[in-house]
């Protein structure tokens, strides 16, 4: 079994947007008006922080008490706003631009910005995309990524088997799937033995198998942060759709002092945007795919392969930090038009040229576990005395 390709990291499925100016009207019940609060003007954030805020009143482990609405089909077009999201057009683990905005959005993809803006905010009305996490690149602090394969001992109680993982030492992030296996990220010192991890997990309750874990390549971790990028970083941490203004107000420093940084960081990969998606808000079923070929040379006409034939599709894309990944695999995430389609998927993939063999896996969230990145930096950048972090949320399974 191997899912950590697919899991990036707890959060590589990775979708963005701007952060400019949300906060200046305040949110409309969807069903009572047709105000697009995604509207873009001088590059804000395509979803509010309101909208997104109004999906915690889901339970945060299992299904929701009073159901969301499903997200409307329209693969077309989510698949194509994600490519266009991600530098390089595929799922990496360092997240999307969030620079981008829905009227940039719809000049890339040849459409107008309502189209987009509509479909954005049907994402956060949906509860597909529940929030933004933002991560400081681990490897500034001298860490770096493991995934592990987890198979839990009751399928059904997978979301209190989270709960438990989230506690551990360097827990960040997860990936649930359909059946026995989740998948669970974390940040560890780049010299210290992911055995110990991997052990530590086989002691926790609900736990019946542990598989070997994907560590991320060594990467060149640039510039150390300034205690104001540490400071800038906690808050996007806290307001990750505030717009810069608001951002440069908690702060404590001038607009433009943020811009200014903010885009450093972003250049300079220094802080990482990953939203948190819920697979279940999905009308069609999304399905990861881990190939293995038969030679290296197999795996790019495989790649064009199958986005002729499913052109749902988006392949986990390498990056110069992430998962380290044979040349001899490929990880790809496909939209089938219902689950009675997954096992046909499979076997297109199977006979394919080239192909050894292929795990399809239905995906069912991601999961965040913020504890981690918010004690690193109140380790090394503590926050002003007297203003502890009330307001952050301790949970985000």
């Amino acid at each position: 079994m191997r899912v950590a390709c697919a899991a990036g990291a707890g959060g590589a499925v990775t979708v963005g947007a701007d952060m400019e100016g949300t906060q200046d009207r305040p949110h409309v019940n969807p069903v009572a008006s047709a105000v697009a609060r995604c509207e873009v003007r001088g590059g804000r954030f395509p979803i509010s922080s309101v909208e997104l805020k109004k999906l915690e009143r889901y339970p945060a482990s299992g299904m929701p008490s009073s159901e969301p609405p499903i997200l409307a089909r329209g693969a077309d077009l989510d698949v194509a706003i994600l490519r266009e999201m991600y530098p390089g057009r595929g799922v990496s683990i360092s997240g999307i631009d969030p620079r981008l905005n829905a009227n940039r959005l719809a000049g890339r993809l040849g459409i107008s910005r309502a189209k987009v803006a509509s479909r954005l905010r049907a994402w956060a009305d949906s509860g597909f995309l529940r929030r933004f996490d933002v991560w400081p690149n681990p490897f500034l602090f001298g860490l770096t990524g493991v995934t592990f394969d987890v198979r839990a001992s009751d399928r059904l109680r997978k979301s209190e088997l989270f709960e438990r993982l989230a506690l551990v030492h360097g827990a960040v992030g997860g990936f649930e799937l359909v059946g026995e296996w989740i998948a669970v990220t974390f940040v560890l010192p780049i010299h210290e033995d992911p055995a110990r991890t991997a052990a530590l997990l086989r002691g926790i309750s609900g736990v019946a198998e542990v598989g070997g874990g994907i560590s991320w390549g060594p990467s060149s971790a640039g510039r150390p942060l300034s205690p104001l990028d540490l400071r800038i970083v906690r808050v996007l941490r806290r307001y990750p759709t505030e717009s810069l203004a608001a951002i440069a107000r908690h702060v404590g420093v001038s607009t433009r002092t943020i811009t200014t940084r903010y885009g450093r960081l972003l250049d300079e990969q220094a802080v990482w945007f990953v939203p948190v998606l819920d697979f279940r808000a999905m009308a069609e079923p999304v399905v990861s795919l881990n190939v293995l070929f038969q030679t290296s040379a197999d795996r790019e006409p495989f790649a064009r392969a199958l986005r002729r034939h499913h052109p749902h599709s988006i392949e986990f894309v390498r990056a110069t930090f992430g998962p380290v990944l044979p040349d001899t695999s490929g990880s790809y995430f496909v939209v089938v038009p219902s689950a009675a389609r997954v096992e046909e998927l499979e076997r297109w993939v199977r006979e394919s040229p080239g192909v050894e063999t292929v795990e399809a896996l239905t995906l069912v969230r991601l999961v965040s576990f913020p504890d981690t990145f918010d004690r690193l930096i109140d380790t090394v950048n503590p926050p002003p005395t007297g203003r502890a972090d009330s307001s952050r949320p301790r949970s985000r399974i």
